[in-house]
């Protein structure tokens, strides 16, 4: 029996009830499982509305990519290039070809929200207003939800992230430091505690921007040296530490030698200021061991390093603790 209008309207109405409360049960920060909720009710409205077509365009350098595809296409073309808008005679053409037939499209996007991204809705007939409200209504609930996931998620970036050195802040050294010690076989591993030397100095002679193009220097260099499974953080100030899984205290301190090098070799672009340096405490992480005790022994090493001067490396030795 076919489907009255008022039938279809209110299964319209589900779909957008039902969407709702989809997003409702998607965690805020799972941009996916949003996506895919989204494109699920888009799919379910193919399917209530005889001949509609729908396909997702992605804006790429040189065009469009096309899919995931909904309703009939005979045809399903990889991409569309040459043109950088959706609503253009040459796209409708391609997605005409693709539909297998003449259909009259409405281009859906939200710029300020997922400015690459374009959903085509078509039909060989007239496309139904309430047909393209529906889409509108779903699309503008999963945009709303992902909006929101992006904000979650550059607060939970920024809660675990130094914003002037993009490293690791203190708060998520120590969950990644418990995350990957506590593992099964995680066997030894070295922590370097690091202290830029005549900082405060420098920071007072030649001003924060100077200070700060140091931070961020210093971040790039432990980067450049240390491996992709090790773990840097910027603690505050000019103290940094490295987590280093997987490496005896003999191995550390070759590492730690090697930032001293880079770091006393940095130019900085400030007139007036040649180089800077850093002092590095190093001590052998036991297993089971506490990251609060390990600080304490790092803390010993590393002022024991900067009494003996600039660019020092000291690794912790029980009688160090003994040392004034």
């Amino acid at each position: 029996m076919p489907v009255t209008s008022s039938e279809a309207g209110a299964r319209r109405a589900m779909l957008v009830c039902r969407i709702g409360a989809d997003l409702l049960n998607t965690p805020g920060t799972d941009a996916s499982l949003i996506r895919v909720a989204g494109w699920g009710a888009i799919r379910d409205l193919t399917e209530e509305t005889p001949g509609l077509r729908a396909v997702r365009m992605a804006r790429t350098a040189d065009g469009f990519g096309l899919g995931p595809w909904l309703g009939p296409f005979p045809e399903q073309p990889p991409a569309i290039t040459g043109v950088l808008d959706a609503d253009v005679p040459l796209v409708h053409e391609v997605l005409n070809r693709a539909a297998g037939a003449a259909c009259t499209w409405v281009m859906i996007t939200y710029p300020h929200v997922a400015p690459d991204v374009t959903m085509a809705l078509g039909h060989p007939e007239q496309l139904d207003l309430e047909v393209v409200l529906t889409a509108r209504s779903i699309l503008n609930q999963v945009m709303l939800a992902y909006r929101t996931s992006l904000v979650h998620e550059e607060l939970a970036r920024t809660a675990i992230t130094d914003t002037l050195t993009h490293l690791a802040n203190r708060q998520a050294f120590t969950e990644v430091f418990y995350d990957i010690l506590d593992q099964p076989g995680a066997g030894e591993a070295a922590l370097l505690l690091i202290d830029l030397d005549d900082f405060t100095a420098l920071n007072e002679a030649c001003g924060r921007e100077t200070g700060d193009e140091v931070l961020r220097r210093v971040a790039d260099i432990l980067r450049e040296i240390v491996r992709g499974s090790d773990v840097v953080a910027r603690l505050g100030g000019d103290d940094f530490a490295v987590l280093l899984p997987g490496i005896d205290e003999a191995a550390a301190l070759r590492i730690a030698e090697r930032i001293t090098f880079a770091v006393a070799t940095l130019a900085v672009s400030t007139p007036g200021v040649d180089s800077t340096g850093a002092g590095i405490g190093v001590v052998g992480v036991e297993p089971g061991a506490d990251l609060q005790t390990l600080m304490l022994r790092a803390e010993v090493a590393l002022k024991a390093a900067k009494r003996r001067g600039r660019g020092q490396v000291q690794n912790w030795r029980p009688d160090l603790a003994t040392e004034t």
